[in-house]
């Protein structure tokens, strides 16, 4: 089979141009959906270098331009008006006669490929709200809701909103904004010894007697536990058990909630100075509402404290690390001289962004060895 082709590379209209995008299997399966690519958006990653990420429904790409050497021709079938296209036969290399026209419209030496990229929300200009009275938006031009945060954001909705539930979103008169964890704090405790004086049932909770229970004993004018902020703590504490209901019903996760306490603990107590773990654990104990069921395990806090004796127990952030794996490493050996690999895994894991195995990617930076059957990590040096 051969073709007649023909080029026309200049467009009629000059603000045309045409850009291509490999598509890889799970772009292909929504674009053949009716309803799936209504959801698929392009939206910009950094507006100072003008990246550019597509969003479906759940999932983000990164667009990546990836330069060859093979021009690339768009083209469209066409009747073309020539009748000098009779080919000399010596000249079609024996192929048969063309059965069609195609006309070449535009061309290009390179296209975008899509690598899979986590999304997230866009939170420079999002305000923290820590239960003041009069909290608003100086400038109400400037107000944004979640919906205009979602558009704005390099990320698909379902991303968004598991990002804004695990953070502590909410909206507090029209503008969305994050609690902060002083906040969220107060109004987790208030939550739980709510319910539990209720008696309500801590896996079927909805939202409306939730907060009637909070609000019950509430009596200032002023109230900051409002629907919203108990919304956003059921929803940063449980998951909603049925989707599809209208009337939502939340299931709390005593787990999320144990971690959360003990990272309050671990601030409270020791921030500036070691205690052993036996005493560690009984002043945590005292933070969690009376009689609110849940298992402590001191597993749970890993990523978030190191031990500069045995079986001494203080207070770390991992946001004070750098981001270089080998000044990482030094100052976790700098804390702590020789770690368990359950211990100091959560404080490196981010950096191993190429997804090795973590002992192989430990044992660029560290040594490692068995002791029983647990694994060490030492300094190099």
């Amino acid at each position: 089979m051969s073709i007649n082709l023909y080029s026309k590379l200049k467009t009629d209209d000059p603000t045309i141009s045409y850009k291509l995008i490999e598509l890889n299997d799970d772009l292909m399966k929504l674009l053949n959906d009716n309803k799936s690519r209504k959801h698929l958006q392009f939206k910009s990653l950094d507006e100072v270098n003008s990246h550019v990420v597509l969003c479906s429904k759940d999932k983000t790409w990164l667009l990546r331009q990836k330069d060859h050497s093979n021009m690339s021709m768009l083209m469209h079938e066409g009747v073309v008006d020539d009748n000098s296209k009779t080919i000399d036969p010596s000249l079609s290399f024996g192929l048969p006669p063309p059965i069609t026209d195609y006309i070449g419209f535009a061309r290009t030496t390179y296209e975008y490929e899509t690598v899979a990229t986590e999304g997230r929300l866009r939170l420079e200009n999002i305000p923290i709200y820590d239960g003041e009275q009069n909290f608003e938006v100086r400038d109400k031009s400037n107000q944004t809701s979640f919906q205009q945060l979602l558009e704005d954001s390099p990320c698909s909705s379902r991303e968004g909103l598991i990002q804004w539930y695990s953070l502590g979103g909410c909206t507090i008169n029209g503008q969305a904004c994050l609690l902060s964890p002083k906040f969220i704090n107060k109004a987790l405790h208030v939550t739980l010894m709510s319910v539990l004086a209720e008696s309500m049932n801590l896996e079927e909770l909805n939202l409306k007697e939730t907060y009637d229970a909070v609000s019950k004993d509430m009596n200032s004018e002023f109230n900051p536990y409002t629907i919203e902020v108990v919304e956003t703590i059921l929803n940063k504490f449980g998951r909603i058990k049925d989707t599809e209901i209208e009337d939502k019903i939340w299931k709390l996760n005593s787990p999320i909630i144990a971690k959360w306490y003990g990272i309050q603990s671990l601030k409270k107590y020791v921030s500036k100075s070691s205690l052993p773990f036996d005493e560690f654990m009984l002043q945590r104990r005292s933070q969690f509402p009376p009689f609110f069921p849940c298992d402590i395990d001191i597993s749970m806090l890993r990523g978030n404290y190191y031990q500069p004796q045995a079986k001494q127990i203080q207070y770390f952030s991992k946001k004070s690390l750098s981001q270089d794996p080998k000044d990482r490493f030094k100052t976790l050996f700098k804390l702590q001289t020789s770690w368990d690999l359950r211990d100091i895994e959560p404080f490196i894991e981010e950096l191993n962004t190429k997804h090795m195995k973590i002992d192989s990617f430990i044992m660029k930076y560290a040594r490692r060895r068995r002791v029983g059957k647990n694994y060490i990590i030492t300094s190099r040096n």
